[in-house]
Formats: C-alpha cells, structure tokens, sequence
C-alpha cells in the first residue's frame, strides 16, 4: 500500500481556489480544508460544496479530509453547545466532500483514574487551608475524572452522529499517554474514534516518534506530518519537514511497513514561509519513498 500525501491548504497562503491550485503544483494525491476558515460548515451551500469538490477533482486531488479548530479544549463547559453545533455541521457535509475524515482539537487528554493520594501532616494542613478559602471560589475547575467523564459523553454523542452521516472523528491530542488514550477509546461506544498521529508532538514531549507510532497503529487516523526540534530552553519548537529531530528515515519506512492507511498531511503551522515550507515537506517525503511509490 502506497503512503497518500495531501497539504493542508490553510497553509498555502492564498484563497481556497488559490491554495487548491498549489496543492496540484506539488503533485499531492489530496487536501486537507478547513471548515472555518476556508468555508462556514454552518453556511456553506450544496452548490458551493459541489464547485469546491468539481474544483479539487479537475486537479486530480481527493479532498483527504476537513479540519475543524475550535479554541477551546472539546470538554471546556463554556460555550460547549455552539462548539458542538459547528463540530457536527462539519462532520455532516463531509461525504459531499467525498471525505470520511473530520479533526477535531480535544485539548489536554484527561485522565479517567485520580492519583494515588499518601496523608501527611502537610497535606492535612493544606486541607485546613483550602477549606477556609473553599467558599470563595466562585468557578471551580471540574477534577481531571469530571472532564474525562463529560469528554467520553462528548465523543459518545459525536461518534454517534458520525455513524449516521458516515463520517469518523480524528482526535487531535496534545500529547500521547498511551493507558490514557487506550483508556479513552475503550469507553466510546457510539461508533469509530480515531487518534491524530503527529511526531511533532511527540517530539516535543520527548518521546520517539516511531515507538509511539508502533504502540497504538491500530488506533491512527490521519497523521499531521510535522518535524519538531529544541530550543536553547529546553522546550520544543516546530520547524520545516526534516530540519528538526524526527528520524523520517526511520519512520517512513515504518509507515508502509505498517499500511498506514491515513493521509499523510505534510503541515507547517508557523514561521514566514509556510507555503515553501509545505513544498520543501513534501518533497523530502518524495525522496524517502521506495521508487514504486514516487
């Protein structure tokens, strides 16, 4: 099985129209759109669809699925509703789309399990505390279990839609807790929930890559191709496909050794030349690629 490379046109740096051109001059098999920004899932019309799909098609591209950011983690209590809203508009114009794939941002995974807890003098005393200054809090932030909890609903009820209007959620996670995800996915019961799989990230939290791949491929969806270093800090920092320290030599190969069936969407969501970055991705994944591939 061959990789299927796409480009997120919101990095392109034109109109849709525009970026769509673009993604054709490099040759990729698809595109990743963005509900929001480059179209309003709660607006947009079956007409416009149609160009846009007429569009992609005339360019020998598939639409490889929509992106749908939402600026709050998918558990945040306030304004859940209107997330949910455009969250389920863009799942359900996905098949006009001829794309079964909708990402969407959870936020920071939280846990289902509260931590182990030893009693100390301290602790009581923090206790005291806490109590005495209980009262004025006005907004207190929901435990960890609450948020895990109201997240498993959340995913229940939107997986659910995705069966009817047959489309899958992708998970974009900010980090990559192995139990916690295989925890998570055990307890969604509406239908197929899928992981974003992003070496970027788990480069940043100082993971390898290739080992987080291997520990959950059978959960993947799409993969958000990004390269990561580390700055004078300590700290992670995105950078240009293969400027950073993700081992592509390594992973590329691990990925047709596995089928990965998801799109490979090659991203650059900073610095002053995204577009060329794009390009530059893109063809370094071209010259990893067996000959039979390319």
């Amino acid at each position: 099985m061959s990789l299927r490379i796409s480009v997120a046109t919101e990095d392109l740096g034109s109109s849709l129209r525009g970026s769509l051109d673009a993604a054709a001059r490099l040759k990729v098999d698809g595109v990743r759109l963005n509900a929001r920004s480059e179209f309003n899932a709660n607006t947009v019309s079956k007409s416009e669809l149609r160009q846009i799909l007429q569009y992609t098609q005339e360019r020998q591209m598939k639409v490889g699925g929509l992106y749908c950011p939402v600026k709050h983690a998918l558990y945040e209590e306030e304004f859940l509703e209107p997330r949910l809203d455009v969250i389920r508009a863009t799942m359900s114009i996905a098949r006009s789309l001829q794309t079964t794939e909708v990402l969407v941002r959870c936020g920071p995974l939280p846990t289902a399990t509260p931590p182990e807890k030893e009693e100390s003098t301290e602790e009581l005393a923090a206790d005291s505390f806490d109590t005495l200054f209980a009262a004025a809090a006005t907004s207190p932030k929901k435990s960890p279990q609450a948020e895990h909890a109201l997240l498993r609903e959340l995913l229940t009820d939107l997986t659910r839609h995705g069966n009817h209007v047959g489309c899958t959620i992708n998970l974009i996670v900010t980090g990559y807790d192995v139990a916690n995800i295989r925890s998570l996915l055990n307890d969604i019961s509406g239908g197929p929930l899928r992981i974003v799989f992003d070496p970027a990230t788990a480069m940043m939290e100082g993971g390898n890559p290739e080992s987080v791949f291997r520990q959950l491929h059978e959960d993947w969806g799409s993969m958000r191709a990004r390269d990561a270093g580390t700055n004078l800090d300590g700290g992670g920092m995105e950078t240009r496909l293969g400027d950073g320290n993700v081992n592509w030599l390594e992973l590329i190969p691990t990925l047709i050794e596995a089928d990965f069936p998801g799109w490979v969407c090659v991203e650059r969501t900073g610095g002053d030349t995204r577009a060329a970055d794009v390009a530059t991705g893109v063809k370094r994944i071209r010259e990893l690629l067996p000959q039979t591939e390319n």
